[in-house]
């Protein structure tokens, strides 16, 4: 595989996975947990958790610069032969379509949004379920290529995604009102209420800041991945960090907050279209139908970022024999794992005709318990194991506890029944493994053969 990602391209690859159409759409759902400038708070919590677990990504990353990310380090440090090869699988195995899944919301997303350019959409599922399908498939289309052609591109996506967040953020400072940011809500109590309001809007921000660790999952296409992705890593959720004030403080400031939500505090169907009305508020329609094709460019930069990272989970899983062989197979020009990626773009199309709101919090409580929160264990056990890594964390264990602390609040916020999912997935990924390991003879039952 080809060594082309240098820290520009990193940081660039991480922030047009980050900045896609989420913090554009999700803006209503977190003032509907956090009302007025209390959201603040959820984008800075989100923030502060993902840089904690930024940092646990890095000192991992530095220690097993290869493709697959999490696969990756739980396969190594927990052993390739025994409790790493059920952790990787189990891994391999709900990624591949959680993750195909989270770029599927980022269609839908486009589709709702793309409804401001063409409002028949917006009252014909058939229209939508189309403008979803027909965007997923450019962008597998525009990620087939060598990893050389992907990092330019990635960059100029990159620019883009930060120009829309920047020229919506200022739209609404244009004729705002800055009272609106500081004027809390009146009563306002910070008991059990806000506390419940904190952690959904949480796991909506980490669904926005996710993509901070893309380029680890690329790491064997990285050059000097010990010292660049570390860096890129840090540096772009920094980077979107303050993009994401300025966007929440710009919309806060221009247009009432109240006008997002109905009487009973749900978001309206316009205000998906926040961006736009923001824009349209300040500058006119014109403007407003400029910056919504911005908004629809920056959303298939995150489909695009997502979908080279992505498909690196499946095929480093293959290339090991804990997943289907198939995926292990890299283009014979390009030098990159063609089948993973269309593989992916499948679910990604599948993903396509189920309900965004419906979806997210599943996907967050899957992802939480068989990725972030097993990967944090296996920092754990790096540091107990006294092993030296490139990247050492700073202040460790604080981020690392941090980290840990912010993901299972999150995943407790999901409800029940995503919490149910994602034990079913987990319990499933468990039988679908000892099934496979069995008729392969692998760990257990090849250590259980050796005994007898």
């Amino acid at each position: 595989m080809i060594r082309g990602i240098d820290l520009r391209s990193a940081v660039a690859l991480n922030v047009c996975t980050m900045i896609g159409i989420g913090p554009l759409i999700t803006i209503p759902l977190v003032l509907a947990q956090l009302a007025g400038p209390l959201a603040l708070a959820g984008w800075v919590a989100g923030a502060v958790v993902a840089l904690c677990d930024g940092l646990v990504w890095s000192e991992l990353a530095s220690r097993y610069p290869g493709s697959g990310g999490t696969y990756a380090y739980l396969r190594d440090v927990f052993g390739r032969e025994r409790w790493g090869r059920l952790a990787a699988f189990v891994y391999s195995w709900q990624s591949f379509v959680s993750n195909g899944l989270v770029l599927a919301t980022g269609c839908i997303g486009f589709a709702q949004y793309a409804a401001y350019l063409y409002p028949p959409a917006s009252s014909n599922a058939a229209i939508m379920h189309e403008i979803a399908v027909a965007i997923a498939i450019v962008s597998v289309v525009c990620a087939y290529r060598r990893i050389t052609v992907v990092s330019r591109v990635a960059t100029i996506l990159g620019i883009v995604a930060i120009g829309t967040i920047l020229i919506v953020g200022s739209a609404g400072f244009w004729h705002g009102d800055l009272h609106r940011v500081v004027a809390l809500p009146a009563p306002v109590s910070l008991g059990w209420g806000f506390v419940a309001g904190l952690g959904s809007a949480l796991y909506i921000t980490l669904y926005d800041y996710g993509g901070y660790a893309s380029v680890a999952c690329v790491g064997e296409e990285v050059r000097a991945p010990e010292r660049t992705i570390p860096r890129g890593i840090v540096a772009s959720i920094l980077i979107v960090l303050v993009l994401y004030l300025f966007l929440q403080v710009g919309v806060l400031s221009g247009i009432p907050w109240q006008s997002l939500l109905d009487r009973a505090g749900h978001p309206t169907a316009q205000s998906q279209f926040v961006a736009a009305t923001v824009v349209e508020h300040a500058w006119g329609a014109p403007a407003a139908v400029i910056v919504t094709v911005m908004v629809l460019i920056t959303a298939f930069a995150s489909l695009y970022g997502g979908l080279i990272g992505g498909a690196r989970i499946p095929f480093a899983a293959a290339r090991d024999g804990v997943f289907l062989p198939w995926f292990a197979r890299l283009h014979p020009t390009g030098h990159f794992p063609d089948v993973a990626l269309i593989g992916t773009g499948v679910v990604v199309v599948i993903g396509c005709f189920f309900d965004l709101g419906s979806v997210l919090a599943v996907l967050s409580a899957v992802g939480i318990l068989t990725g972030s929160i097993a990967q944090i264990a296996a920092l754990f056990v790096l540091r107990i194991r006294g092993e030296r890594t490139p990247f050492r964390m700073w202040l460790y264990p604080v981020p690392a506890l941090v980290a840990l602390a912010g993901w299972s609040y999150a995943f407790v916020s999901t409800g029940f029944t995503p919490i149910g999912l994602a034990m079913a997935c987990l319990l499933a990924g468990i039988i679908a493994y000892l099934v496979l390991a069995a008729r392969q003879r692998t760990w257990p039952y090849a250590a259980r053969e050796a005994r007898g």
